[in-house]
């Protein structure tokens, strides 16, 4: 049995022991109080039970055949996947169709295999802030590691969607399904210190550091004693133009930036691979800003700077979206990973009326009625990333096209792109880098980045 084959039977291991508890609930199974009873709505009634895609035939594809050959590995090797953002509450591991099983295998399969959370899991209906109900019960992430993730971030505008006490369950949750993660403490020093992990019976010690940016500071820790997010927070500048015009430059704190290199440091000496998780949202999603695609010179400063302090890989999220590539100083940097898993509609929770009337993220055709607004194709689209490192040195970069069901039953569920969609999601990719100068290359059904 080689070592890779020991690594995931240890985490095969795990998933069994917390079987029943996603199977029995988190009252039962984690001895936590039920929650009182909450509204629900009928599902039956969902606008996504109205389609107004014809569904897509399953193609005549060997999706195991093609997976099986994709995770090729030599002596030494360790592989690392990652996806976006994780909305999330729906078990989808035990579905069977090839394209989503095979899918999911790629994580599954990996050594390390990182997602962005941005849910929480936690038994407090009663405490949700904002208009989204963002969470599962605590008994729920072994389904998150059912599909395959151990390595999460946790730095995001979503994690304290249920306050401090929210945040606390859902750490407690993580820590008992041993899934990794960083970003997010019970103190700010303990949302800046590095989410770590080794893969059995190799050396290779990994890190991973944690970070968001928003558009204002409202989520800078205002108690550096109590529960906390690791920020990069931005602030707005006046500056002299020509004709005595004053004009505004916004970009990231200099003091944030200055604390997360120290924080890259810190971690590489300790660590052999570091990785920095960015979940960047530099203006609001509202459809009046657009389609956000391309990140922001000023903000292209952070990923940089991570990179110059020492970090190998540099992972973006919160776009929603697929941004560029690039190789920067031989280190990639993943601008934004798009979504992955996206059940951001909760109709057993919220009317959807009120969904397609006030979010302002899905466009307003004219003379199309509310219930037949769909969100843009680019939301639902997006790549698995597959990295090899072998002898600490980055050996490999694959990208794996897949689409997310944008209505129907399986709304929100990711499954691996149809030919077609695949050839348009890399082409898209390759022009999204190419100002970065970076070459993505189509290998049929998955691409593969020049390094």
């Amino acid at each position: 049995m080689n070592t890779t084959n020991r690594s995931r039977l240890g985490r095969v291991a795990a998933l069994l022991v917390g079987a029943a508890a996603l199977q029995l609930g988190s009252g039962a199974a984690l001895g936590q109080s039920q929650a009182p009873p909450t509204l629900t709505f009928d599902q039956s009634n969902s606008v996504y039970n109205r389609r107004i895609h014809a569904p897509q035939p399953p193609e005549n594809v060997n999706w195991e055949e093609r997976v099986t050959k994709l995770l090729r590995e030599e002596p030494g090797d360790i592989v690392i996947t990652g996806v976006g953002d994780m909305i999330f509450n729906q078990q989808i591991s035990n579905l069977p169709e090839p394209d989503h099983r095979q899918l999911l295998r790629i994580m599954q399969e990996a050594d390390i295999a990182y997602g962005n959370l941005e849910f929480s899991l936690n038994s407090h209906p009663e405490l949700q802030r904002p208009f989204y109900n963002f969470r599962a019960d605590p008994s729920f992430a072994w389904e998150v590691a059912a599909i395959g993730i151990n390595l999460v971030s946790m730095a995001n505008n979503h994690a304290l969607d249920f306050g401090p006490e929210g945040l606390k369950e859902c750490l407690r949750a993580l820590d008992r399904a041993q899934i990794t993660h960083a970003g997010a403490g019970l103190t700010l020093a303990a949302a800046h210190e590095p989410g770590t992990m080794g893969v059995q019976s190799q050396k290779t010690e990994f890190a991973l550091l944690s970070y968001m940016r928003y558009w204002t500071a409202k989520y800078r820790c205002t108690d550096p004693n109590g529960p906390c997010l690791a920020t990069i927070n931005p602030a707005t500048i006046l500056l002299a133009g020509k004709d005595g015009k004053v004009e505004e430059a916004e970009g990231p704190v200099k003091g944030d930036i200055d604390a997360m290199e120290d924080d890259v440091v810190m971690a590489k000496r300790h660590n052999d691979v570091v990785m920095v998780a960015l979940h960047n949202h530099d203006v609001s999603h509202h459809r009046a800003y657009g389609i956000q695609d391309h990140t922001p010179p000023n903000d292209e400063i952070m990923f940089r700077k991570a990179v110059d302090a020492g970090a190998d890989m540099v992972l973006g999220t919160g776009p929603h979206v697929l941004r560029g590539i690039e190789i920067y100083k031989g280190k990639p940097i993943f601008y934004s990973l798009s979504n992955f898993i996206y059940q951001y509609r909760a109709p057993d929770k919220i009317p959807v009326d009120l969904i397609h009337q006030r979010d302002g993220e899905i466009a307003r055709p004219t003379n199309v009625s509310v219930w037949d607004r769909r969100d843009p194709v680019k939301i639902f689209e997006g790549v698995m990333l597959r990295m090899t490192v072998n002898d600490e040195k980055l050996k490999r970069i694959e990208l794996i096209p897949f689409t997310i069901d944008d209505e129907g039953p399986l709304y929100g569920v990711p499954r691996l792109a149809s030919a077609a969609r695949c050839k348009e999601i890399i082409a898209e990719l390759q022009a999204l880098s190419q100002p970065y100068g970076t070459t993505v290359v189509d290998k049929g059904w998955y691409a593969e980045v020049k390094l």
